[in-house]
């Protein structure tokens, strides 16, 4: 059912009325000259109501990554309609409000929100995707007494979001598109938030994989963007950001892949601007780098171990958001690296297992103690089979690239009353048919937090994903869903798994094995340094 918010400053909106909330869909935040310059944050929108009861355009990107992303998760969702995806008219986001027992928004109520930034590797995604729908958790906030409001958001992808070169930056087009994109959403949330009942100053911002990645990465800038900060799935060390002449490589790559070697730069650049939306993502080859870079703006410096882990400042990875964040949360689940076999590592096999091993052993040339170690603590070696390999390998990216970091960003931050730090660790279960079936893989802890699954789980699960749920909105609302950590001693909440009597707990003591993880990785990392570990993987995944 359709209903009209008057906004104090942009006038009336129409949204739709929904299970004890208010949606405003597509509201456009940021305007584009064209489709690789800056955005700046809308303000006018023209006489009339403002339609808010449809999403806006998504950004450009493949074809078909809602049901690629429905295959992760290993279970599928109602499609709503959604318009054609736009190079100029994608930046809009979602604003799902509680409403009164009447049905009417509380326009003075000062609510804390959550803005959601999705995943998919900086190259797919969307914030209408079903399972991020806010509507179930906000009405949750509702019915446990600590109304929020709910926002999802685009930012560009792949060519439009990621793709720099010095000629582009010469002419005035910026690195990082995307991470820019997501501050200006924040910026016009910061003008705006306010008219549909929100504190400008209670902003949680939160993210899984790619969008957790993003969200921990604003803790870099000076200007606090945000009053809290939540990560799941990857974190600013989930990968690094590339160097400037590996994004060279990716910009020779994308004007090889239009016939452009020949041309002047202008000419190229005038390509890329006007070529079909639709060329931008099939005409690019597999692997070309558009990801994040330093920049010197956005991503300021190549994070570390060591620059994360330390209560220090580190000049070669600040991260002023220590002084100004009042709260950062981060999540990993046991399994969040099985996203990685679809993305890359299924192409190394047959022979993964033999494979792995060179790699390691190359790698860890100068600590061949440590490379014996390694292989012997998952049981790899030249002659282990494919599927047992695998995943042995993805157990291994799971611990280095996701676990281990969460607990080197516990032991760097303030843990002061001003600046709290929270971890958990999920570890249910997928409950559906296909490849990772029981095992607590990627995606899958947002599908639950999110609760749109909720038909499809077991009432245990459904229990599990309540409690989630529940210490979601009340991080959001500035309160302690746990204790946080405090001192050396790394306490944290564990969700699941039902099948083994637990539905959430907290474990003071934040021993591997009383959270349900292995301390193989650590003790690999105590004898060579934790970057050394992840660098293991990660040569590994890029062919090296």
């Amino acid at each position: 059912m359709a209903t009209t918010l008057e906004h104090s400053r942009l006038g009336q909106i129409k949204g739709n009325a929904v299970d004890g909330t208010v949606q405003f869909l597509g509201l456009k935040y940021g305007s584009l000259e064209n489709r690789l310059a800056p955005a700046h944050v809308v303000s006018t929108y023209g006489p009339g109501p403002i339609d808010g009861t449809n999403y806006g355009p998504p950004p450009v990107s493949p074809a078909a990554a809602l049901e690629r992303e429905f295959d992760f998760i290993q279970h599928s969702l109602p499609v709503p309609d959604v318009p054609a995806q736009s190079d100029l008219e994608s930046l809009n986001l979602n604003i799902t409000v509680p409403t009164s027992k009447d049905g009417s928004i509380d326009t003075n109520a000062k609510l804390p929100s959550y803005v959601f930034i999705h995943g998919g590797g900086f190259q797919n995604g969307s914030s209408w995707y079903p399972h991020y729908n806010p509507v179930p958790i906000v009405k949750i906030s509702t019915e446990i007494g600590k109304p929020m409001i709910g926002i999802t958001i685009n930012y560009r992808l792949g060519v439009t979001g990621f793709l720099t070169s010095e000629e582009l930056r010469k002419a005035g087009y910026k690195a990082n598109n995307g991470f820019h994109d997501q501050r200006i959403a924040l910026k016009w949330l910061k003008q705006f938030i306010s008219g549909f009942g929100g504190d400008p100053d209670e902003i949680t911002v939160c993210g899984e994989s790619a969008g957790g990645l993003s969200a921990s990465m604003m803790l870099v800038s000076e200007e606090p963007l945000m009053k809290r900060c939540l990560s799941t799935g990857g974190a600013v060390l989930l990968f690094k950001p590339i160097p400037k002449f590996v994004a060279e490589v990716g910009y020779q790559k994308v004007i090889d892949a239009f016939g452009l070697a020949d041309k002047s730069p202008q000419e190229r650049i005038q390509t890329l601007l006007t070529v079909p939306m639709d060329e931008l993502w099939q005409k690019i080859p597999p692997g070309t780098p558009l990801l994040p870079v330093t920049d010197d703006e956005t991503v300021i410096g190549d994070p570390t171990f060591t620059s994360v882990s330390s209560k220090e400042d580190d000049p070669s990875f600040l991260i002023p958001g220590r002084k100004w964040c009042a709260a950062f949360m981060i999540g990993e689940s046991k399994l969040d690296a099985n996203i990685l076999a679809w993305l890359g590592l299924d192409m190394q096999n047959p022979g993964i297992g033999a494979k792995f091993a060179t790699s390691v052993k190359k790698t860890l040339s100068s600590h061949p103690e440590a490379a014996s170690k390694l292989l012997s603590s998952y049981n790899i070696s030249e002659s282990t089979n494919d599927d047992e390999a695998m995943l042995a390998i993805l157990r291994f990216a799971s611990e280095s690239s996701f676990y281990a970091p969460a607990l080197a960003f516990a032991k760097g931050w303030p843990n002061t009353k001003e600046h709290k730090f929270f971890l958990y660790h999920f570890n249910e279960g997928n409950p559906w048919e296909g490849r990772f079936k029981g095992e607590a893989g990627h995606i899958l802890d947002v599908s639950m937090l999110f609760q749109n699954f909720n038909e499809f789980l077991s009432d245990d699960q459904k229990k599990l994903a309540r409690q989630y749920a529940e210490d979601f909105v009340t991080f959001v609302n500035g309160e302690d869903p746990w204790p946080p950590v405090q001192g050396d001693t790394i306490g944290a909440r564990v969700y699941g798994p039902t099948n083994e009597g637990v539905t959430a707990k907290y474990v003071a003591s934040g021993k591997p094995e009383e959270v349900g993880r292995n301390d193989r990785v650590l003790k690999l990392g105590e004898m060579v340094g934790f970057d050394a570990i992840l660098e293991v993987f990660q040569n590994f995944f890029q062919g090296r």
